[in-house]
């Protein structure tokens, strides 16, 4: 189906039900459009792919990109210390996985360790103290994931290249768990743990340990630590690959005499399970963001930004309502070098999913170029990105679209601004691209339509 369409951007769902009609009546399509009188596109918002200036904070509304169609990494925000140095924002290539290497004592080809103290990696580790800084709460913990196999005998060698891999979005929060080496690296191989002391004059105290069943008593085993500094450590416990099996006992006694005796382990979930306190807090306090485990990389900037997963509220606006929400964005149409201005309108259904168009024009034209319209499904996570999978279908184009072309069904990690003003969208699943996606490019930033400039 090919017509000149002569409707501008975000006048979305009425050019597509006129479109839709034309099959079904004799109008002269052009004509009855020409009629519309539409709004002219505003040809504001333009914004290169260059890095963002440093003092734009992530909440803030940025311009969608023009050129490559790369969501800027947002600036994440400063711990909340009395320190004057603030956080830099982070570099294009922050977040990426370490390339494989074939050494068989290093298969992440990972280079010496240079366990260096930054200021970012100071301030995080007050922010965290300050967070987690509740009446008892003698330590917290966070879990890492597990080490093991060929990686165990070079992993003293790699760290934290090897958290970069498996959890950059913990790494690009705390910096200061990167830091951590030498001796207050404990064990080799099995399931990670980070200990933070809430007292930097804490008094720390681990040991292997093993439960006697003919004495039905605790014994030592071997003495791994002793701090009185209150030093954060990398704890390798459960090391039968058991993780609800304890083998490790912690010891925490602060400077006001409180101690808190704990043996790490994981739930079925893979969480982490507290002891139990006197007044019934857990602790220690649990750190870990579950939710950024196995997210791609390039999402940790924003996730470390307070970024988060969408509902269906915040995705599409509210169904009493029922308008819908339009996010927009300018950049390169796929691979090309022209440019050009999509508009993706949800529309509000249940908590689950809804309706869907889009669309897109090159830019200072004012034909659309391709109509799309579908649904779409929502898989909610507060703590990381939401799911949510598009099926669309190409409805009207000025192209030569193929049966290949003419459908798109594919699943996309999606977060949304502290604002809720700008849609941060990831690659595709199954690396199915949207008409302003390209596979050279991971990230997209869109931005809500009634903010858009």
């Amino acid at each position: 189906m090919k017509h000149g369409i002569q409707i501008k951007l975000p006048s979305f769902l009425l050019a597509l039900a006129i479109v839709l009609s034309l099959c079904g009546c004799a109008v002269d399509p052009q004509e009855l459009l020409n009629q519309l009188d539409l709004p002219q596109m505003s040809g504001k918002g333009e914004e290169s792919e260059e890095e963002p200036p440093e003092e734009a904070a992530p909440s803030e509304s940025a311009a969608p990109s023009e050129s490559a169609g790369a969501g800027n990494p947002p600036v994440a925000p400063p711990p909340k210390t009395s320190s004057s140095q603030s956080m830099k924002p982070p570099g294009k290539n922050e977040g990426t996985p370490p390339s494989s290497g074939s050494s068989q004592n290093d298969p992440y080809n990972l280079d010496p360790p240079q366990y260096v103290e930054t200021a970012e990696g100071k301030d995080s580790l007050i922010w965290l103290r300050e967070k987690m800084n509740f009446p008892g709460m003698t330590f917290s913990a966070a879990y890492l994931g597990y080490v093991g196999g060929l990686f165990e005998e070079s992993f003293a060698t790699g760290f934290p290249k090897w958290l970069q891999k498996t959890n950059s979005g913990m790494l690009a929060e705390y910096p200061f768990i990167g830091e951590i080496g030498g001796e207050r690296i404990i064990g080799r191989a099995g399931h990670l743990y980070c200990i933070v002391p809430m007292d930097k004059n804490a008094t720390v105290a681990i040991n292997r340990v093993y439960w006697n069943g003919d004495t039905q008593t605790e014994e030592i085993t071997e003495v791994l630590y002793r701090s009185e500094s209150g030093e954060p450590v990398l704890l390798f416990a459960n090391l039968d690959d058991v993780p609800a099996l304890a083998d490790t006992q912690v010891l925490v006694t602060d400077s006001y005499g409180n101690t808190t005796n704990w043996y790490p382990s994981l739930d079925e979930q893979n969480r982490i399970v507290p002891s139990i306190a006197p007044d019934g807090s857990y602790i220690p306090g649990d750190f870990t963001e579950y939710g950024w485990q196995g997210v791609q990389a390039e999402l940790s900037p924003w996730l470390a930004a307070n970024w988060e997963g969408p509902t269906a509220l915040g995705l599409a606006g509210d169904a009493m309502d029922g308008s819908g929400t339009e996010w927009v964005i300018r950049t390169t149409v796929r691979d090309t070098d022209r440019t050009g201005i999509f508009g993706l309108m949800f529309y509000p259904g249940d908590e689950t999913g809804g309706m869907v168009d889009m669309g897109w024009i090159y830019d200072n034209t004012d034909y659309f170029e391709e109509l799309w319209s579908g649904f779409w499904f929502i898989e909610t996570e507060m703590e990381g990105p939401s799911y949510v999978e598009l099926s669309l279908f190409l409805t009207a184009s000025n192209g030569q679209e193929t049966a290949e072309t003419s459908y798109i069904s594919e699943t996309y990690p999606i977060l949304i601004s502290p604002s809720g003003l700008e849609l941060l969208i990831g690659a595709g699943e199954n690396g199915v691209c949207l008409p302003f996606m390209s596979q050279s490019t991971s990230t997209y930033t869109l931005t809500r339509a009634d903010d858009w400039a």
